[in-house]
């Protein structure tokens, strides 16, 4: 080993990430306009060129090449609608690119109901689709560049098409019809944009291309399986190389391989100085094609002669540079872990004292090998806390926030406990944009679970099914539903899960039949309206399912998928308000209505006590159901009096883990001087808060 001079002569340059390389470097030629070194870039990576021109440097002009461009996707994904069962998460992204063959607003409308409900043709689906054409149709009478039949025809082309068992086959012509409509599409969008696409001519022609290699198979091949689809799209598919930016007058020289420079050069700056080369340990050729071509007087390189070359072109430029040699090491790039390239090792190799040429852009550290260059300095940003939350927010006209015509239970529990969300969400009309990503599995089965419960309840002659025809009946149903709204569960790899479903819900539903017939019920009815007067309020609600018996008292069951622990504690403190309320709207107070949860997924009745069914786990069996129920409406009624007139005053509550102990003084919460007259307060931050920053929740 020798030892290097510490001159500035070889400077390594590392960095955590290539973003912090790029801009630290960038600012290194601002600094220093006459360091015009030549520029090695290997990969087609813009982060170099995209950090000199916000630095405010001429443009490099660098390709950028990938094969993730959202127009090329579209390549990957139409092949999507030709198979059953449906990949939602593939038509979630079909929908959700920047351009495709649909219309952007209902592109959106499927992308928001796929997120929901993750299938196609569901009852909602349809119900959505035909108010969105009939509101096109009245645009269109007052705006002439809607075209409402065209929109049709792209919607019936991709959702209303048949579609083949992905097991199966699907014929060749139906694949060669919708890769032909792509390639017209995207050449028809490339002419009407002008050009300013260029990565949709380079889809026209690769759709082109697998349309004229499927016209090339022999006139015997007249199906393809899922399998010879996905080999020819990824045959077909490349990058499209797409220039953002032109190069620019007084641009940095730039090369992108070693063995391009091929005479001498003063300063060298290699950029991204890791690991990536092919490497060649084995022939791309079968030796009967060596032999075939050999014959034709062709000579192939071996892996051998590949490697050799391979070498003697790595150092080509770090030998042509004469002054100044600058390699740039990231640990991250392009969000993934670097290796070191081939030649970092020699350098360990040769020279002891490797550390000392060493720059840590982040710490400015051995900042004394650059003493040629100015460097900027690095300053502290002093950071200001948002602060603690207050009590109250404080409005200047109260009274107009606290009239409403209506409520929902919903909006109303908002008021109860967190005054803050009701005047954003429901007054302000703050809502957060929806992600369009598919539903997580648990809230997606309960959904399903809910769905199938409701068809299956509104079967008339429901209560006098077997054992067998109820399971029967849900393993039919359960497929058809899957289809229109869960085709996760379809999907494959997913049969465990799905199986289990189906027999949760087989059992489920025969334990609930059950119950309400050896209880001596009857459905009165399914997600049943229910509206009365809450303080002069009129309330507008949906009861899961209510039942009904000779003497005509009603029970009122709230389907839920799991959580049987949490309702039971929510019986037991008194705080299950959803069904004391459609109680006490749906019945007198002589008569008022049984609640009880009935927990899908264990197939368990949680109720207060046994008068309803006898199987349910009874949480209060002592104590008296009427008098319990009117307790909690008295509460309930008294703490929206107080809510009410907190507002009118112009004081909007901010409970959360810090403000609970201020609001609990004396004379700050009305609850304090008569708590038994009001619904106990949260002492907690409100779950799934949409609205944190707004009240200095996040730091």
């Amino acid at each position: 080993k020798i030892r290097a001079k510490v001159d500035g002569s070889l400077v390594i340059i590392k960095a955590k990430r290539e973003t912090e390389a790029a801009e630290f470097l960038a600012k290194l030629f601002r600094e220093n306009r006459d360091f015009k070194p030549l520029c090695l870039i290997p990969e087609k990576n813009r982060v170099l060129d995209n950090a000199l021109i916000q630095e405010g440097l001429p443009s490099l002009g660098i390709q950028s090449a990938s094969l993730a461009r959202p127009v090329l996707q579209i390549l990957k994904l139409v092949p999507t609608f030709l198979w059953r069962p449906i990949d939602p998460f593939k038509i979630m992204e079909f929908v959700s690119l920047a351009v495709k063959p649909i219309r952007d607003d209902l592109a959106n409308l499927i992308a928001t109901e796929m997120a929901q409900t993750p299938g196609l043709r569901s009852d909602r689906w349809e119900m959505m689709i035909r108010t969105y054409f009939d509101d096109l149709e009245k645009r269109a009478a007052t705006d002439k560049n809607i075209k409402v039949k065209e929109v049709k025809k792209q919607y019936d082309f991709w959702f209303r098409r048949q579609r083949y068992d992905i097991s199966l086959v699907v014929p060749k012509d139906e694949v060669l019809e919708i890769f032909d409509y792509v390639c017209t599409w995207a050449l028809k969008e490339f002419e009407h944009l002008g050009s300013k696409q260029p990565s949709l001519l380079v889809l026209s022609e690769q759709a082109k291309r697998i349309c004229e290699l499927l016209n090339a198979f022999p006139e015997t091949e007249t199906h393809l399986s899922h399998l010879q689809l996905e080999r020819i799209v990824k045959t077909i598919y490349e990058p499209s190389p797409v220039t953002f930016k032109e190069r620019e007058v007084h641009h940095l020289p730039l090369v992108h391989h070693s063995s391009s420079v091929i005479q001498k050069v003063d300063d060298l700056v290699w950029w991204n100085f890791s690991q990536n080369e092919v490497e060649h340990f084995f022939s791309r050729w079968y030796k009967k094609e060596q032999f075939f071509l050999a014959e034709k007087n062709v000579t192939l390189p071996t892996p051998k002669e590949e490697n050799q070359m391979l070498l003697w072109q790595r150092p080509r430029a770090i030998l042509h540079c004469q002054n100044r040699l600058f390699l740039i090491v990231s640990k991250m790039v392009e969000g993934k872990e670097s290796q070191p390239h081939p030649l970092h090792s020699d350098l360990e190799a040769t020279f002891e004292n490797l550390e000392e040429l060493i720059f840590d852009s982040a710490s400015l550290s051995s900042v004394n090998i650059l003493d040629d260059f100015n460097i900027n300095n690095k300053v502290s940003i002093q950071t200001k806390n948002l602060g603690q939350p207050r009590l109250y927010l404080d409005v200047t006209n109260g009274k107009n926030i606290a009239v409403s015509e209506s409520e929902t239970f919903t909006s109303l529990e908002s008021l109860f406990y967190y005054p803050y969300q009701w005047v954003f969400k429901y007054k302000l009309g703050l809502r957060k944009t929806s992600i369009l990503s598919v539903v997580k599995e648990p809230t997606l089965m309960g959904n399903l679970a809910h769905r199938l419960f409701e068809i299956m309840f509104n079967q008339s002659d429901v209560l006098t099914w077997d054992k067998v025809k109820v399971q029967s009946w849900v393993g039919q149903n359960v497929k058809k539903l899957l289809e229109r709204e869960g085709a996760v569960l379809l999907m494959y790899g997913r049969e465990p899960e799905k199986t289990a479903f189906v027999n949760t819900l087989q059992y489920s539903a025969w334990s609930l039949i059950n119950m309400i017939r050896n209880n001596n019920w009857q459905v009165e009815a399914t997600e049943k309206s229910i509206e009365g007067d809450f303080n002069g309020k009129r309330i507008k609600a949906k009861a899961d399912l209510v039942l009904k018996n000779e003497k005509g008292q009603f029970t009122i069951l709230d389907l839920k998928w799991r959580g049987a622990a949490r309702r039971q504690r929510m019986i037991k403190s008194k705080e299950d308000l959803q069904l004391v309320m459609y109680a006490m709207l749906l019945t007198t107070d002589e008569s008022v209505a049984q609640t009880a949860f009935y927990i899908i997924q264990d197939a368990k009745m949680i109720a207060r006590n046994n008068l309803a069914f006898k199987e349910a786990i009874a949480v209060l069996p002592d104590v008296d159901y009427f008098e319990t129920n009117s307790l909690i409406w008295r509460r309930m009624v008294e703490t929206y009096r107080w809510r009410l007139s907190q507002l009118e005053e112009g004081k909007i509550e901010v409970r959360t883990e810090f403000t609970y102990p201020d609001l609990e003084e004396p004379g700050e919460s009305t609850t304090y001087d008569d708590f038994d007259n009001f619904l106990e307060m949260k002492n907690d931050n409100a779950p799934f808060d949409d609205y944190k920053t707004l009240i200095n929740l996040i730091e």
